[in-house]
């Protein structure tokens, strides 16, 4: 069975997706024997998103028989930056033989201090599970 396409199309928003976030760079990779491998890489558009990227997708057929012991998909990671704005990457991206995975990424602006929860335009608990704390120690809030 051959090796077959499927294709991710990437968005990057800001303000809970309401806003397009142009001029930032995406990254598209997958793992190999060789560590996190580039396959891909863009800067966004004015309405926040790259072109259509085709990769290599297992043939149909392994996701339609369970018996087969092979898996139906491949796995990416997407990874956006842009200045002013903290990096956000997305892990293991299903992408199935002939189908569009789109990925909605949205980033999160930088403070005026640079730290989530430090300066009068963000609150001073972090978005994090377990609501306020410091963050700064290792293990996360406590």
């Amino acid at each position: 069975m051959a090796e077959q396409s499927g294709f991710i199309l990437v968005s990057a928003v800001t303000a809970t997706g309401s806003y397009p976030l142009e001029g930032a760079e995406v990254m598209i990779s997958e793992l190999t024997d060789k560590g996190d491998t580039v396959i891909y890489r863009y800067i966004t558009d004015e309405s926040g998103q790259t072109p259509l990227s085709e990769l290599g997708a297992p043939d149909v057929e392994n996701s339609l028989s369970p018996d087969s012991g092979k898996r139906g998909f491949s796995l990416y990671n997407v990874t956006v930056r842009s200045d002013g704005f903290y990096p956000l990457s997305s892990l293991d991206v299903p992408v199935f033989p002939g189908i569009i995975s789109r990925q909605q990424m949205i980033l999160s602006p930088y403070t005026q201090s640079g730290v989530n929860g430090t300066d009068e335009f963000t609150p001073d608990c972090k978005p994090y599970p377990g609501g306020c704390g410091d963050i700064s120690k290792e293990g996360g809030n406590e």
